[in-house]
């Protein structure tokens, strides 16, 4: 169309230069006009290609994961009253209003360690039914929720093996007040043994406990010009 208007107005710059135009010249672009007019007022404005209409509103919203962050943050080892402020919240907020996301923040900050009230138990019963029901989480929140699912199905292993070695233990220190000082010996280095094995599990407790402080970090939204290249 454009192209058009050019040939159309170099005809008239021609006529203005002093040039004399002939009749039917005249007559052609008097009628012409009218035209042009109509065609430049019906031909349609440019839109934007199907395929980039379809993509902007495909294309998945990356997840949020600020109020997790901030979750842990209040979370964290110091203020038990801050602790037990935030769980409670958390907990009216997934009673009153249970999206998918308020539901895996209580979760992670029940299962949370360094506060008295960490049940990673209930936490990992919390996110197993939340998973396997119908949710809206993005896939960075469903990353999220797998990595603490896996933190917390450890901690609840060590858990049950701590239980079992401080059963043993007292068993035998019981069993020991009726023994002979030779048994006695024999009971103080397996128990010297026992408590070694327990220190070890707590050591590893303490290092799931970091990891747990990491794990949000590496789930972390990716930055704003971390883009996949067009294809």
């Amino acid at each position: 169309m454009s192209y058009i208007f050019h040939k159309v107005t170099s005809l008239f710059s021609f006529e203005s230069a002093g040039q004399p135009a002939s009749g039917s010249r005249s007559r052609l672009l008097v009628a012409f006009f009218p035209l042009l007019a109509t065609a430049c007022a019906t031909f349609p404005a440019s839109q934007p290609s199907a395929a980039a209409t379809h993509s902007s509103a495909t294309a998945p919203r990356p997840a949020e994961l600020s109020p997790y962050l901030e979750t842990l943050d209040r979370m964290a080892p110091g203020d038990a009253n801050r602790q037990a402020a935030e769980l409670e919240s958390l907990l009216g907020a997934s009673q009153e209003f249970p999206t998918a996301s308020n539901r895996l923040r209580y979760a992670i900050a029940l299962g949370a360690a360094g506060h008295p009230g960490s049940n990673p138990v209930e936490a990992k019963r919390l996110i197993t039914e939340l998973l396997a029901g119908p949710n809206d989480l993005k896939p960075q929140e469903v990353a999220l929720a797998n990595a603490y699912l896996r933190e917390f199905d450890a901690r609840v292993g060590l858990y049950a093996d701590i239980a079992r070695q401080r059963e043993e233990l007292e068993r035998r220190l019981q069993a020991a007040s009726t023994d002979d000082d030779k048994r006695f010996a024999n009971i103080a280095a397996e128990n010297a043994r026992l408590k070694k094995a327990l220190a070890e599990a707590e050591r590893k407790l303490e290092a799931v406990a970091e990891m747990e402080r990491t794990l949000i970090e590496q789930s972390g939204p990716a930055p704003a010009n971390d883009r996949s290249p067009p294809r």
